[in-house]
């Protein structure tokens, strides 16, 4: 995964492509001057701040070291030797990895046809000792979208043995997706946990702050997991200004979403089949030989995923990346 040295145009791990807001910055260097001193034992204070940004109370939320260590504070908590997890395949990198850490049985399910996930085939391969079912929506890597209506009626299928693992790493660039208040979410289907972070729509990725939300017994389980000092000072610090500017943040995101909208655009033109996304991403399928593809676009200095045999991945980078980009899929036509 690692990008060529050469690349100029890192849009292989779908980071934000600006740095952090200026009061995000100020904020954290007022808070390294307390770096001498422990963070809470246990993070109730930073638990309260999303609960309060979130209107849950304040049992219903986990938080840890970004959205991945959250997940994994989960399997930890739930997951026995033997006891399996559903995921989509290809899914988020992280969550093989901790079906290997917790002894679990993975069950990849292939996506469908549409790039989104197979959901008849996902529970069809649930059973009594499913424990988690992961569904990324929106999903990573194809960035598409289920509605809410088509999830619950995908929950009802799911035996209440089993947690569902909501990420919605990237939710927020979803601009027209609509669901109930996540109050209402858990208090209708009491074995969800919906998952977040603050790495890709606030641009927050190399301070790990994550967080989940669900009903009280489940998110007490996951605490009851977690190791002390779980979140520190800075990421607090983080968390706070990037609450207060969620304006300006918006304006950021709306500005990414242009562009992940023209450089779809573009591509589909030059005749690429470009998945409908509502994520900071783009997933070109391309089941052929990448290696021509590849080569040029590190030639232009640009550094995608690609997922051989299935596709690319194209993080949404600012104007001149993106014109790198099509500028490489120009010279390669499918």
């Amino acid at each position: 995964m690692a990008a060529p040295e050469s690349a100029r145009h890192l849009l292989a791990q779908n980071e934000h492509p600006y740095p952090p807001l200026p009061s995000v910055l100020a904020a954290l260097a007022e808070a390294g001057a307390d770096l001498h001193r422990y963070p809470d034992f246990r993070p109730e204070r930073f638990a309260g701040i999303v609960a309060d940004w979130q209107g849950v109370p304040a049992g219903q939320v986990v938080v840890g070291h970004g959205s991945a260590g959250v997940a994994l504070d989960l399997f930890h908590a739930v997951v026995e030797p033997g006891d399996n997890v559903v995921h989509s395949q290809p899914c988020f990198d992280a969550y093989p990895m901790f079906c290997e850490i917790a002894r679990a049985e993975a069950r990849p399910v292939p996506l469908g046809p549409d790039a989104r996930h197979d959901l008849a085939a996902v529970a069809g391969r649930m059973d009594e000792r499913t424990r988690i079912v992961v569904l990324c929506n929106p999903h990573n890597p194809t960035g598409t979208v289920y509605s809410w209506a088509e999830l619950t009626e995908f929950f009802r299928r799911v035996p209440a043995t089993a947690l569902i693992l909501l990420d919605e790493a990237y939710v927020d660039f979803a601009l027209d997706w609509r669901a109930p208040d996540v109050p209402d979410r858990i208090a209708e289907w009491p074995n969800l946990v919906v998952l977040r972070t603050l790495s890709k729509s606030h641009g927050l990725a190399a301070l790990r702050i994550g967080y989940a939300l669900a009903a009280e017994p489940v998110a007490r389980r996951v605490r009851d997991h977690q190791v002390p000092y779980a979140v520190n000072r800075l990421q607090e610090a983080a968390l706070v200004a990037a609450v207060a500017a969620e304006d300006e943040m918006a304006r950021r995101i709306a500005g990414i979403a242009a562009e992940r909208e023209r450089t779809g655009a573009e591509l589909r033109r030059l005749g690429w089949a470009v998945a409908p996304s509502a994520t900071n991403f783009l997933w070109v399928e391309a089941p052929g030989d990448h290696a021509p593809l590849r080569a040029e676009l590190e030639r232009l200095g640009v550094a995608v995923r690609y997922y051989p045999g299935q596709g690319v991945r194209i993080a949404i980078g600012e104007k001149d990346a993106n014109d790198a980009v099509i500028k490489g899929f120009t010279a390669v036509r499918p």
